[in-house]
């Protein structure tokens, strides 16, 4: 599985090129009369193609992993090392921030026609992403001894929080005429709720390692490629389009909360997770 461990770096690598394409999609591919997309606008596709290479190459470098279908957890994601607690620590301080940062963003803005259920769903969104913060760091702790029933809930606040994520992403944009521009971001959270299903799912269901690193490579990938595209678009001037402080920090918890994946698609493959569990194992006390 030697091949493997270059999933990680390639997850992130390819970043680069997806903020570029991203950040020239967003300046070059909107009108500047009434900021909708430009028919034949070349930029889209560069970035379509792209992901869609980037999907083909972490399909093959994660192929390797369906043979540890039937391994336990801890032996796949069991771990003590702590650059992993540090990014897992990380990315659930940024999300516990930024749900709080959000519901204050819900309470004191005022949108035009806005629906009481929709507001009532963005502060129930605010409180799971910082539910889902205080798991995230809960889970950097889990995972350094053998998983028990309590620790293993762990795993569905990060998953109720991404479907979440993605529902109020959808409700923010999908009566937005300029749902092109959003549409990179969309499939981007798409990702995110199956990487994170495959993460549960290795301790309440059928366990597919393979499925995880794919997912979880596009996830970082495409979520670091839209909201760094579009805060290099703002850098480079700004473009045509308008983006408002709620998308953009949605934007950014994405980012967070793929800190925390490109943390375990790392130690899922590195060829010392299967050592790094016999350590713990041995560790425990009879």
């Amino acid at each position: 599985m030697n091949r493997t461990k270059a999933l990680p770096v390639a997850a992130v690598a390819l970043c680069i090129p997806g903020v570029a394409l991203r950040a020239l999609h967003v300046l070059h591919g909107f009108d500047i009369a009434n900021n909708l997309p430009i028919a034949g606008d070349p930029w889209v596709w560069y970035l379509a193609g792209l992901l869609a290479a980037s999907a083909v190459v972490y399909a093959v470098l994660a192929a390797p992993l369906r043979r540890l279908k039937k391994t336990p957890f801890e032996q796949i994601l069991g771990t003590q090392s702590p650059g992993f607690r540090m990014a897992a620590v990380i990315a659930g301080l940024l999300l516990f921030a930024g749900g709080l940062f959000y519901l204050y963003l819900t309470i004191t803005t005022v949108e035009e026609d806005a629906a009481g259920w929709a507001r009532a769903l963005e502060i129930v969104y605010s409180a799971v992403t910082v539910l889902c913060g205080v798991c995230m760091i809960a889970l950097a702790k889990a995972q350094g001894s053998p998983i028990t029933e309590k620790s293993a809930m762990l795993t569905l606040v990060p998953l109720l929080w991404s479907c979440l994520h993605l529902l109020v992403n959808y409700r923010m944009t999908c009566v937005d005429p300029k749902l092109a521009s959003f549409a990179f971001g969309l499939v981007a959270d798409v990702m995110l709720v199956l990487a994170f299903y495959h993460l549960a799912r290795l301790l309440y269901g059928k366990p597919r390692p393979a499925a995880l690193a794919f997912f979880s490579a596009v996830s970082i990938t495409m979520s670091a490629s839209d909201i760094g595209g579009i805060g290099l678009s703002c850098l480079m001037g700004g473009g045509t389009l308008d983006w408002s402080a709620k998308m953009l920090l949605r934007g950014s918890l994405s980012v967070a909360a793929c800190v925390l994946l490109a943390a375990e698609l790392a130690i899922l493959c590195s060829s010392h997770a299967a050592p790094a569990q016999e350590h713990i194992l041995t560790a425990q006390p009879e």
